[in-house]
């Protein structure tokens, strides 16, 4: 294995793809592979995960181990049982720059007991376009609230030996269109992006944050080419214009705002030429996509299409990056495993009257469009609901269901004639205004049965003071739910 080849390998960050360490990393990770990227697959419950990262540095203990731990609706620890706390958006509605802190340590302190080291959040986008799949993930509209939780929650997060990475730079948040569906456009001039569109970046590179992720939406205003890809992004606007000399990430090279562009082995090639360090290949690269992805490195350096010095550049920046070790204090000191819920109940709203008064409750849930940008949905409102005495239904309609204003209108009938006043109806949505198709619905219900409450836990922007009460999560974590059900029941757990 000659250095070319270990330095090749050094920027490369595939996914394992099971839950196991898989045979096809031994040749990888003996090549000086830089690390891998964890995702939800990857991970089975706390114990299992701390073995696998064990593992995985008892083959080479300079491997970064990263994953995308946002806290909120993008998480990965929560699914195996591990903490829960309510997302940025939830955060920026409480604007509390201390609380901000305190969640981002204890995501921090839960990834270090994990065994990662390196966490790809947060998310500094600025929810600007309603209809941006991102939104929830957002900490405001306002870019100034942006850049201070930013910097805040890059504070929490390092103080507690893990390395943060804003993203998405430049920014999502002013598009609607999904990256990892399509290449978003950014249809700003060069002078809106410096005046005050990158003002959260700056703010988390002043905060010292360790890396920064650049996505792929397209900045016409400086190349045709997408983010990630671009060197007038990376080098002219992140490296030179903002001064970051950390370590720079893509976002997923086999993302389709990317892949559409350019294939995995050419992006590699124009991601580190333009500036990039690290190569993200995304959840479903492994394997093969590891050797292309290393090859057509190799041979741009041997054809001269990219430089020596500049792959050199990135190895060192990945070496020095999280030198910082972990704090002195050991963890029990420091973990509060109550933090989630108690944020998430300071940042729930609770409008008209959501008590439900009888002992039966039928949950209708429009299904938003499946979109990764979004991350996960509530997933146990009705077993929180479901307690002794209580009778809980479910009835679910998503996108292109027949008649969905009529099936759901026939559900709450049926419900309601065999319960009576005994029975409560709660439509559960996210961000229902980003989907046309439940407007409708939405209409016959608040039109025809009044009598509801509406529980939204996503992005909210449709005002629905007309339903006989409103409760707002600002996000769909467990806690979240956990703080919705409490404003339901009026009993706190």
């Amino acid at each position: 294995m000659d250095h070319l080849e270990r330095l090749a390998h050094a920027v490369l960050f595939p996914a394992l793809g099971r839950p196991a360490i898989p045979r096809w990393i031994d040749g990888p990770v003996a090549a000086g592979l830089g690390g891998f990227v964890l995702f939800g697959k990857d991970i089975v419950d706390q114990d299992q995960l701390r073995g696998l990262t064990a593992g995985l540095r008892e083959l080479s203990p300079s491997l970064h181990l990263a994953i995308d731990e946002e806290g909120g609706d993008v998480t990965r620890l929560e699914a195996a049982g591990g903490i829960s706390t309510p997302g940025n958006l939830a955060l920026g509605r409480i604007d509390d720059l201390d609380a901000t802190r305190a969640c981002a340590h204890q995501i921090g302190l839960a990834l270090r007991a994990a065994g990662v080291t390196w966490d790809l959040a947060p998310a500094v986008d600025t929810a600007v376009n309603p209809f941006s799949p991102n939104g929830v993930r957002c900490f405001s509209g306002i870019r100034a609230h942006v850049a201070a939780h930013a910097a805040a929650w890059i504070e929490g997060l390092q103080a507690a030996g893990v390395s943060a990475c804003a993203k998405h730079f430049p920014g999502h948040g002013l598009s609607g269109t999904d990256a990892h569906l399509g290449t978003p456009d950014l249809d700003l001039s060069r002078d809106e992006l410096v005046d005050h569109y990158l003002d959260p970046f700056r703010s988390a590179i002043a905060a010292g944050v360790d890396s920064i992720m650049v996505s792929h939406p397209r900045v016409s205003a400086l190349d045709e080419l997408p983010a990630s890809i671009s060197a007038p992004v990376i080098t002219g606007l992140l490296r030179d214009e903002l001064g970051f000399d950390g370590v720079v990430i893509t976002d997923a090279l086999e993302m389709r705002g990317v892949a559409d562009v350019a294939p995995l082995g050419e992006a590699a090639v124009l991601a580190l030429r333009a500036g990039a360090d690290a190569l993200c290949l995304g959840a479903w690269a492994y394997g093969e996509d590891v050797r292309t992805a290393a090859h057509a490195i190799v041979e741009a350096v041997r054809t001269g299409d990219l430089p020596a010095e500049r792959l050199e550049q990135a190895a060192d920046r990945l070496r020095r990056m999280g030198r910082r070790g972990a704090p002195d204090s050991p963890l029990d000191d420091e973990a509060d495993s109550g933090l989630g819920l108690r944020l998430a109940r300071r940042a729930a709203r609770v409008s008209g009257d959501p008590l439900l008064r009888g002992d039966a409750t039928l949950v209708v849930r429009l299904e938003p469009v499946a979109s990764p940008a979004s991350g996960g949905g509530p997933g146990n409102v009705e077993t929180l609901l479901a307690t002794p005495g209580r009778t809980v239904e479910q009835v679910t309609v998503a996108a292109g269901t027949y008649n969905g204003p009529g099936i759901v209108h026939a559900a709450i009938s049926e419900f309601r004639e065999q319960y009576g006043a005994s029975g409560d109806v709660v439509i559960l949505v996210r961000s229902p205004h980003r989907f046309e198709w439940q407007a409708p619905i939405l209409d016959r219900i608040l039109a025809t049965t009044p009598d509801v409450v509406v529980l939204d836990m996503g992005f909210p922007q449709l005002d629905f003071s007309a339903a006989r009460g409103w409760v707002r999560t600002f996000g769909a974590s467990r806690v979240c739910a956990e703080a919705a059900v409490e404003a339901l029941t009026g009993r706190r757990g």
